[in-house]
């Protein structure tokens, strides 16, 4: 077998050598990364640890703690139960404070004619400051909605001028109702008349127009129910106040303005002497240029100390002597009466409205 040459023995011996080198690095890289592993696992461990420290101990809560948390959970439910308790009670008086209020409101006395939505009614304001919010509220909203039904009974004629007072019922009535019109027809549009007449209605509902003064009551709370809404005491007398409440509703072809008054308000002197009152003043769009205003008035007979006067008593009061005259005449002069008396009123309510009094308050409007 021949030798193996020098050149050939080199290259074996670099082949050995870098073999040796190539094992060497992968030893070092393996040593370095299994090292690297270990600290780690090294670090890990003390994490670990640490977080083992910070356990709570696995121990259950003393019986005292956990009875006293159960106590304090009994009072509060108990205190939550005796709040809502107390809540109902309040809820169930005022239902039962506003279903005998709105039965009472809604109980009417009789009228001449069998006309129901000129029947009146002794209503009190209550005290209690819910039951009175909704009393403002349901009382105003009760003559918006028969407004309707006072325009029937009021029979206007659907066109012209209209300015009378009727007293209604006959001598056989006990009773009697006095109502009051106005229709005025205006060359604008409604909403160009309403902008004229808004101000001087809404005098009228606040009693600027008239010489009794006005104290104005509840507010914040008449405010919360409707920006224009206006509760007002006008005091007549020592023995009578009018307690009247006044709003406005507006609709697209129709405003309606009302006022009407409460017999007592809980709050304020109570009234021996009162009448009740009943007003709506409507603008009606009749076409593109022209509207319609009607007012009417409701007035019912005077209540003295809660028991209503007949026409006879309220003549008596007059001091007429009628001593002579059959019913029917007492009747017929009674009626005249209370016509001569009232008529002025109404008159000048129909100036002030048509714009030949006042003048500077709105822009003429009849042509």
């Amino acid at each position: 077998m021949p030798q193996p040459t020098s050149e050939e023995l080199r290259r074996s011996e670099h082949q050995r050598l870098r073999n040796r080198l190539k094992q060497k690095r992968h030893r070092d890289r393996f040593t370095t990364e299994r090292s690297q592993l270990l600290a780690r696992i090294d670090d890990l461990r003390a994490v670990v640890t640490r977080l083992e420290a910070r356990k709570p101990p696995k121990t259950s809560l003393p019986w005292k703690i956990i009875a006293g948390g159960l106590a304090q959970a009994s009072v509060e439910s108990r205190l939550t139960l005796e709040v809502l308790r107390q809540r109902a009670d309040a809820l169930d008086d005022l239902a039962r404070a506003m279903a005998a209020w709105v039965a009472a409101a809604s109980t009417k006395h009789p009228v001449p004619g069998g006309s129901n939505v000129l029947a009146w009614n002794q209503v009190t304001l209550h005290a209690e400051p819910t039951t009175r919010k909704l009393g403002l509220d349901w009382f105003t909203q009760h003559m918006y909605y028969n407004t309707d039904r006072i325009l029937a009974a009021a029979a206007f004629p659907s066109k012209g001028t209209v300015r009378d007072i009727a007293v209604l019922g006959s001598a056989a009535d006990d009773l009697l109702h006095v109502l009051g019109r106005i229709q005025i027809e205006f060359d604008a549009p409604l909403w160009a008349t309403y902008a004229a007449l808004e101000s001087k209605i809404w005098r009228k509902l606040r009693g600027d127009t008239y010489p009794w003064v006005s104290q104005f009551l509840d507010e914040e709370m008449t405010q919360s129910i409707d920006p224009k809404m206006v509760y007002r005491r006008s005091p007549m007398d020592a023995d009578e106040s009018n307690y009247y409440v006044s709003r406005e509703f507006a609709s697209q072809d129709r405003i309606v303005f009302l006022t009407g008054n409460f017999n007592q308000d809980a709050l304020q002197p109570v009234n021996e002497m009162w009448r009740p009152r009943m007003f709506w003043f409507l603008l009606e769009r009749v076409g593109p240029s022209k509207t319609r205003l009607r007012w009417v008035s409701c007035t019912g007979p005077r209540i003295d100390r809660g028991v209503p006067m007949t026409w006879r008593e309220d003549m008596a009061s007059l001091d007429l002597d009628v001593s002579d005259l059959s019913d029917d005449a007492q009747f017929t002069q009674y009626q005249h009466v209370l016509e001569r008396s009232w008529m002025p009123l109404l008159v000048s309510d129909f100036a002030f409205l048509a714009n030949n009094a006042d003048a500077t308050d709105a822009a003429p409007l009849i042509t």
